[in-house]
Order: structure tokens, then sequence, then C-alpha cells
């Protein structure tokens, strides 16, 4: 367990149990762990993708992941698709710097 999972954890305790409780106060403590872990991962995702550019300031983890386009392979392909070589003038015909004229 990470330390953020660990301060989520005491969070709940102390909204369910109030004051400053032990965690052997909780009566299933490895479901509460799970439940903090899964808070702190959500929490860690959220600013994952706040770091690439999605959602802005505020939005709750679920309006982000929803603002996640769906299909960013294609997308992407798009993006960085290959674009034909441009056809140029014959090799012949090219001016050569290098010669003295």
């Amino acid at each position: 367990m990470n330390d953020i999972a660990r301060i989520y954890r005491a969070e709940i305790l102390r909204a369910v149990l109030g004051g400053n409780p032990p965690p052997t106060k909780a009566h299933d403590l490895t479901r509460l762990n799970q439940i903090a872990e899964h808070l702190a991962e959500c929490e860690e995702a959220q600013t994952i993708l706040r770091a690439k550019g999605h959602g802005r300031a505020g939005m709750s983890f679920v309006d982000i992941a929803r603002s996640v386009p769906e299909n960013v392979k294609q997308i992407l392909r798009d993006i960085f698709k290959t674009k034909p070589a441009p056809v140029g003038s014959d090799i012949s015909e090219a001016h050569e710097p290098w010669k003295a004229s």
C-alpha cells in the first residue's frame, strides 16, 4: 500500500469512526485497504490523464475519462499519415553548388 492509499484509509476511518482511530478498529481491514488503494489508483489515473492534456481543472475523474477520444489509434494514424513524396525535377537538372561556374 502506498502513502496516498494510507491517507485515504485514515480519512475513511476518521469519517466512519470519528477522531483518530487506529486501523485495527476497522472490522475488515483487508477490504478497507482495497478501497483505499482503489481510490489512490483513481487519483493517479486522473493525474496522468490531466498531464496528457485531457479534461480541465475541476472535472471529475469520470468526466475526464469521457473526454479521452475513443479511437486514439485512428486519430494518431490520421495525424501522422505519411504524405506521398513530392515529385522533384530530374537530378541532372539540379543545381550543383559545389561546382565552379
